[in-house]
């Protein structure tokens, strides 16, 4: 019941979004966070005061190639074109931190504005990106 519950929360949230009747969210909107306290916050997910449902994920929002050629260990990889097939991975999810590539990296500041305009709460874009993420010397690993 949740699952569809959620399900038609998000579908109406997408028709608002592309109806032009969006919530305003701009780049004010988004919530920036460093490689270190992301990684701080990751792994700190699951704790009790979550509970067993909200975890913390975090989305490498890359084309599925640029993924295996270079990711952050246990990332998942939702590609920005499949948000809307894909968004159902982010069921109980309670932090979603957002990395993309370098410090500005326009598709992954888009995957924060869309998960933030679908009604997801705690967004957060990793400052820098995996460039930041490598030079502040957190791991890196790749499926090739």
């Amino acid at each position: 019941m949740v699952n569809i519950f959620t399900r038609f929360i998000l579908l109406g949230s997408l028709m608002a979004l592309f109806s032009g009747c969006g919530a305003g969210i701009s780049d004010k909107s988004l919530s920036y966070i460093s490689p270190s306290d992301a990684e701080v916050v990751w792994q700190e997910d699951n704790s009790s005061l979550l509970g067993p449902d909200l975890k913390t994920v975090l989305v490498d929002p890359r084309p599925t190639w640029a993924y295996r050629k270079m990711h952050i260990p246990q990332s998942i990889n939702i590609p920005f074109g499949q948000l809307k097939t894909q968004v159902w991975r982010l069921d109980d999810v309670g932090t979603i931190l957002v990395c993309g590539t370098t410090y500005n990296d326009s598709v992954a500041i888009a995957m924060s504005k869309t998960l933030l305009s679908m009604g997801f709460k705690d967004v957060k874009t990793v400052r820098g990106g995996l460039k930041g993420w490598e030079k502040a010397g957190k791991p890196m690993e790749t499926l090739e």
